[in-house]
């Protein structure tokens, strides 16, 4: 199956594995920048409209539940 990071508040998707590896490697930094400012982390990185959405991104298959799933959230959220 296809690894992917989706945001969790916008949905926007990452799926070059490279940009994905990137990401990953980064993802301490993150956790320590978040956890600075009082909060916990969700994600691995903040999301590409992390100002607009205040969303992070999380590693997901790409899998039919995981898009049926987008598919509902994306209808209720409308």
């Amino acid at each position: 199956m296809a690894k992917k990071l989706v945001c969790d508040r916008c949905g926007a998707e990452l799926t070059d594995k490279y940009d994905i590896d990137l990401a990953l490697e980064g993802k301490e930094a993150w956790e320590e920048t978040v956890r600075a400012s009082g909060a916990e982390p969700r994600g691995i990185l903040p999301c590409e409209h992390f100002v607009r959405c205040n969303g992070e991104m999380k590693l997901v298959d790409d899998s039919m539940v995981v898009r049926c799933r987008q598919w509902l959230m994306n209808l209720f959220n409308q």
